[in-house]
């Protein structure tokens, strides 16, 4: 039995401050090298090729259709999840906080 490949890509998750449950109303949007992609709250994995990719996440609140804009680039390694953390602080007019978490890596066999 052939062993199944490890795919190569990000892991992003988005939360929010606990107190600001309204959020849930709102959908993030994760736009990874141009492409949008829109999902709930919560983990999400993209398969990626190897390199460098940049990484976008925002969501519509009221009157504002970029609320917590924030990016990050990302060398994506082979055999590597990249974990990418964004978090929204309780300030609604303020940018997402957004980091690199150390990767999944995995060996060789």
């Amino acid at each position: 039995m052939a062993a199944q490949q490890p795919w190569t890509g990000i892991q992003v998750e988005t939360s929010f401050f606990p107190l600001s449950f309204f959020l849930y109303l709102c959908t993030p949007t994760i736009v990874i090298d141009g492409v949008a992609h829109r999902r709930a709250w919560g983990t999400h994995s993209f398969q990626l090729p190897g390199g460098m990719h940049n990484v976008r996440i925002f969501f519509g609140y009221l009157f504002m259709s970029k609320c917590g804009d924030n990016a990050i680039n990302v060398v994506v390694q082979p055999n590597c999840i990249h974990r990418i953390k964004f978090e929204m602080p309780p300030w609604m007019f303020s940018r997402g906080s957004i980091r690199e978490l150390p990767p999944y890596i995995f060996a060789h066999q």
